[in-house]
Protein backbone atom coordinates (compact mmCIF):
# COMPACT_ATOMS: atom_id res chain seq x y z
CA UNK A 1 0.00 0.00 0.00
CA UNK A 2 3.24 2.54 0.50
CA UNK A 3 4.45 1.62 -2.71
CA UNK A 4 1.86 2.37 -4.25
CA UNK A 5 0.84 5.92 -2.61
CA UNK A 6 4.47 6.55 -3.51
CA UNK A 7 4.05 5.86 -7.08
CA UNK A 8 1.00 7.73 -6.98
CA UNK A 9 2.71 10.62 -5.59
CA UNK A 10 5.64 10.44 -7.99
CA UNK A 11 3.36 10.49 -10.81
CA UNK A 12 1.64 13.79 -9.68
CA UNK A 13 5.51 15.14 -9.28
CA UNK A 14 6.04 13.87 -12.81
CA UNK A 15 2.94 15.22 -14.30
CA UNK A 16 3.67 18.94 -12.48
CA UNK A 17 7.49 19.49 -13.17
CA UNK A 18 7.09 18.17 -16.95
CA UNK A 19 4.19 20.52 -17.30
CA UNK A 20 1.55 17.90 -17.91
CA UNK A 21 -2.02 18.16 -17.60
CA UNK A 22 -4.31 16.96 -15.19
CA UNK A 23 -7.51 17.41 -17.46
CA UNK A 24 -5.49 15.37 -20.19
CA UNK A 25 -4.93 13.08 -18.25
CA UNK A 26 -8.90 12.49 -16.94
CA UNK A 27 -10.00 12.05 -20.45
CA UNK A 28 -7.87 9.44 -20.84
CA UNK A 29 -9.03 6.53 -23.15
CA UNK A 30 -9.38 3.15 -21.15
CA UNK A 31 -11.31 -0.08 -21.96
CA UNK A 32 -12.74 -2.92 -19.66
CA UNK A 33 -12.47 -0.61 -16.22
CA UNK A 34 -15.03 -2.98 -14.49
CA UNK A 35 -12.33 -5.79 -15.04
CA UNK A 36 -9.83 -3.74 -12.55
CA UNK A 37 -12.64 -2.69 -10.53
CA UNK A 38 -13.82 -6.37 -10.14
CA UNK A 39 -9.90 -7.75 -9.21
CA UNK A 40 -9.18 -5.02 -6.64
CA UNK A 41 -12.70 -5.15 -4.94
CA UNK A 42 -11.56 -8.97 -4.75
CA UNK A 43 -8.45 -8.24 -3.38
CA UNK A 44 -10.17 -6.06 -0.84
CA UNK A 45 -12.72 -8.41 0.32
CA UNK A 46 -9.46 -10.97 0.73
CA UNK A 47 -7.91 -8.28 2.88
CA UNK A 48 -11.38 -7.74 5.11
CA UNK A 49 -12.48 -10.77 5.15
CA UNK A 50 -10.96 -13.48 8.07
CA UNK A 51 -10.31 -16.62 6.36
CA UNK A 52 -10.05 -19.14 8.51
CA UNK A 53 -6.49 -20.89 8.04
CA UNK A 54 -7.34 -24.51 6.64
CA UNK A 55 -8.91 -22.13 3.98
CA UNK A 56 -6.14 -19.64 3.20
CA UNK A 57 -4.60 -22.32 0.78
CA UNK A 58 -7.45 -23.34 -1.22
CA UNK A 59 -10.51 -20.71 -0.80
CA UNK A 60 -7.91 -17.69 -0.24
CA UNK A 61 -5.61 -18.79 -2.68
CA UNK A 62 -7.91 -19.64 -5.51
CA UNK A 63 -9.97 -16.02 -5.25
CA UNK A 64 -6.45 -14.05 -5.08
CA UNK A 65 -5.03 -15.58 -8.35
CA UNK A 66 -9.12 -15.10 -10.35
CA UNK A 67 -8.44 -11.56 -9.02
CA UNK A 68 -4.97 -11.10 -10.52
CA UNK A 69 -6.45 -12.36 -13.62
CA UNK A 70 -8.55 -9.74 -13.79
CA UNK A 71 -6.61 -7.06 -13.20
CA UNK A 72 -3.79 -8.70 -15.78
CA UNK A 73 -6.77 -8.77 -18.50
CA UNK A 74 -7.45 -5.12 -17.86
CA UNK A 75 -3.83 -3.97 -18.67
CA UNK A 76 -3.29 -5.63 -21.48
CA UNK A 77 -6.66 -4.51 -23.20
CA UNK A 78 -5.63 -1.07 -22.49
CA UNK A 79 -1.55 -2.50 -23.44
CA UNK A 80 -1.25 -0.01 -26.18
CA UNK A 81 -1.87 3.15 -24.21
CA UNK A 82 1.95 3.94 -22.50
CA UNK A 83 2.32 2.86 -18.92
CA UNK A 84 0.31 -0.38 -19.25
CA UNK A 85 2.85 -2.74 -20.72
CA UNK A 86 5.03 -2.21 -17.69
CA UNK A 87 2.17 -2.17 -14.87
CA UNK A 88 1.19 -5.35 -16.31
CA UNK A 89 4.71 -6.86 -16.62
CA UNK A 90 4.86 -6.37 -12.81
CA UNK A 91 1.57 -7.66 -11.93
CA UNK A 92 2.38 -10.72 -14.00
CA UNK A 93 5.72 -10.89 -12.11
CA UNK A 94 4.10 -10.78 -8.65
CA UNK A 95 1.23 -13.19 -10.06
CA UNK A 96 3.99 -15.65 -11.23
CA UNK A 97 5.47 -16.02 -7.86
CA UNK A 98 2.57 -16.02 -5.88
CA UNK A 99 1.44 -18.64 -8.01
CA UNK A 100 4.39 -20.88 -7.80
CA UNK A 101 4.61 -20.78 -3.90
CA UNK A 102 0.85 -20.42 -2.74
CA UNK A 103 1.50 -17.05 -1.64
CA UNK A 104 3.83 -14.09 -1.46
CA UNK A 105 7.24 -15.43 0.14
CA UNK A 106 7.90 -12.12 2.23
CA UNK A 107 11.45 -11.79 4.43
CA UNK A 108 11.13 -11.21 8.42
CA UNK A 109 13.47 -8.57 7.97
CA UNK A 110 12.68 -4.69 8.64
CA UNK A 111 13.99 -1.45 10.16
CA UNK A 112 13.98 -0.26 14.20
CA UNK A 113 13.30 3.61 15.23
CA UNK A 114 17.06 3.65 14.78
CA UNK A 115 17.39 2.47 11.09
CA UNK A 116 18.40 -0.44 12.28
CA UNK A 117 17.72 -3.70 10.49
CA UNK A 118 15.75 -6.24 12.55
CA UNK A 119 13.80 -9.47 12.53
CA UNK A 120 10.28 -8.71 11.93
CA UNK A 121 7.46 -11.66 12.29
CA UNK A 122 5.20 -11.88 8.80
CA UNK A 123 1.85 -12.61 9.46
CA UNK A 124 0.29 -15.35 7.48
CA UNK A 125 -2.62 -13.93 5.05
CA UNK A 126 -4.05 -14.87 1.84
CA UNK A 127 -1.61 -12.99 -0.35
CA UNK A 128 1.76 -13.24 2.00
CA UNK A 129 3.70 -15.67 3.90
CA UNK A 130 7.12 -15.92 5.56
CA UNK A 131 10.00 -16.76 2.82
CA UNK A 132 11.46 -20.57 3.10
CA UNK A 133 14.28 -22.05 1.52
CA UNK A 134 12.84 -24.35 -1.12
CA UNK A 135 10.75 -21.07 -2.24
CA UNK A 136 10.86 -20.52 -6.05
CA UNK A 137 11.88 -17.36 -7.67
CA UNK A 138 12.94 -15.88 -4.46
CA UNK A 139 14.73 -13.08 -6.16
CA UNK A 140 11.49 -12.02 -7.26
CA UNK A 141 9.49 -12.00 -3.87
CA UNK A 142 9.08 -9.57 -1.26
CA UNK A 143 12.60 -8.74 -0.48
CA UNK A 144 13.45 -5.30 -1.34
CA UNK A 145 13.32 -3.03 2.09
CA UNK A 146 12.20 0.58 2.38
CA UNK A 147 13.39 2.12 5.31
CA UNK A 148 11.13 5.04 7.83
CA UNK A 149 9.00 6.29 7.45
CA UNK A 150 7.79 3.43 5.22
CA UNK A 151 8.78 0.92 6.70
CA UNK A 152 7.92 -2.10 4.29
CA UNK A 153 9.25 -4.62 2.14
CA UNK A 154 8.09 -4.97 -1.40
CA UNK A 155 8.96 -7.02 -4.61
CA UNK A 156 10.79 -5.76 -7.88
CA UNK A 157 7.21 -6.63 -9.46
CA UNK A 158 5.91 -3.58 -7.50
CA UNK A 159 8.92 -1.24 -8.19
CA UNK A 160 8.22 -1.95 -12.43
CA UNK A 161 4.45 -1.36 -11.17
CA UNK A 162 5.81 1.82 -9.83
CA UNK A 163 7.39 3.20 -12.92
CA UNK A 164 4.42 1.75 -15.00
CA UNK A 165 2.20 4.13 -13.00
CA UNK A 166 4.86 7.08 -13.59
CA UNK A 167 5.01 6.40 -17.14
CA UNK A 168 1.37 6.44 -17.58
CA UNK A 169 0.65 9.97 -15.88
CA UNK A 170 3.35 11.47 -17.94
CA UNK A 171 2.60 10.04 -21.09
CA UNK A 172 -1.47 10.35 -20.11
CA UNK A 173 -1.05 14.32 -19.43
CA UNK A 174 0.32 14.92 -22.71
CA UNK A 175 -1.83 16.89 -25.26
CA UNK A 176 -3.10 14.04 -27.65
CA UNK A 177 -3.16 14.37 -31.64
CA UNK A 178 -6.19 14.51 -33.50
CA UNK A 179 -7.36 11.37 -35.28
CA UNK A 180 -6.13 10.73 -38.77
CA UNK A 181 -9.50 10.90 -39.53
CA UNK A 182 -10.15 14.25 -38.39
CA UNK A 183 -7.76 15.45 -40.13
CA UNK A 184 -8.98 14.15 -43.22
CA UNK A 185 -12.33 15.30 -43.22
CA UNK A 186 -11.04 19.13 -41.96
CA UNK A 187 -8.54 19.12 -44.84
CA UNK A 188 -11.60 18.00 -47.94
CA UNK A 189 -13.86 20.98 -47.28
CA UNK A 190 -11.55 23.08 -49.30
CA UNK A 191 -10.19 21.01 -51.63
CA UNK A 192 -14.08 20.49 -52.74
CA UNK A 193 -14.56 24.25 -53.22
CA UNK A 194 -11.46 24.62 -55.10
CA UNK A 195 -12.42 21.69 -57.76
CA UNK A 196 -16.32 24.05 -57.78
CA UNK A 197 -14.52 27.08 -58.80
CA UNK A 198 -12.22 25.35 -61.60
CA UNK A 199 -15.27 23.80 -63.11
CA UNK A 200 -17.14 27.28 -63.05
CA UNK A 201 -13.89 28.89 -64.51
CA UNK A 202 -13.49 26.53 -67.49
CA UNK A 203 -17.53 26.91 -68.68
CA UNK A 204 -17.87 28.98 -72.13
CA UNK A 205 -18.50 32.38 -71.74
Amino acid sequence: MWLLLFALGAAVVVIVVTRGSFAELARLPVSAAWLLAVGLGMQVLLEVIDLPKDQIDSVGYGALMVSYAFILAFCLVNVRTAGFGLIALGIALNALVIGLNQGMPTIDIGNDAHGNRVKKPVEVTVKHRPERHDDLLRFLDDRIVFPKPFDTVVSFGDLVIGVGICELGYFGSRRRRRRRGQRQDSGSKPRRASTRSRASSTRPS
